[in-house]
């Protein structure tokens, strides 16, 4: 079904060479737990100048935290993602039970797959995971895929772009205070600040 938002109707398959490729969560798992490597120390405003932004007594959960670099520059933080063994907890967002509610949470480069439907339900998700003043900082892809290999290609990019961001924000009563390109030096992305209104 096609999501009221979405500009751009991305479906779960895409075809090359050989024909339909059907990826699912399965696929994504391997991807960014096997072939995938992280660069987050090049990003200027998703990197970790976020450790900044977070006060002592604040909680993070870093959705998708593929190698959960965070750990040990943030005091409170749990990281969870579904194909990395160095987050604290192996799962996707849709199947986490947090045992605290979350002041922030780190959404960077992790809710970026599938279609309209796919994207609000995660969102959803993440906000049930936080208390009612929270924040959400995010890095997201606007579709691109261009991470200089062949599997990539078969990843069903959600075409992120400024309205988007926008739109996600008001529909789950946040505000973005803030849409910033960032680049590590090859990739291009969205970043923004998202606060509870």
């Amino acid at each position: 079904m096609e999501h009221h938002c979405d500009k751009y109707y991305t479906s779960t398959t895409i075809f090359n060479y050989y024909g339909f490729i059907m990826h699912n969560q399965e696929f994504l798992n391997n991807y960014f737990g096997q072939v995938w490597q992280p660069s987050t120390d090049k990003y200027l405003y998703s990197g970790f100048n976020l450790v900044n932004k977070i006060d002592n007594d604040e909680w993070v959960l870093d959705v998708g935290c593929g190698h959960n670099e965070f750990k040990g520059m943030i005091k409170n933080i749990v990281g969870i993602d579904p194909g990395c063994s160095q987050a604290d907890v192996v799962t996707t967002i849709e199947d986490y039970v947090p045992d605290r509610l979350f002041d922030v949470a780190f959404c960077l480069g992790s809710i970026n797959f599938g279609n309209g439907d796919t994207i609000s339900n995660q969102i959803s998700k993440v906000v049930e995971c936080l208390k009612p003043k929270s924040r959400i900082y995010w890095r997201v892809n606007p579709g691109l895929r261009d991470h200089n290999n062949q599997l990539s290609e078969q990843i069903d990019f959600y075409p992120w772009d400024r309205d988007l961001l926008d739109f996600y924000a008001s529909e789950y009563g946040y505000e973005c205070v803030e849409i910033l390109e960032d680049t590590n030096g090859s990739n291009t992305r969205l970043y923004a600040e998202w606060v509870s209104v």
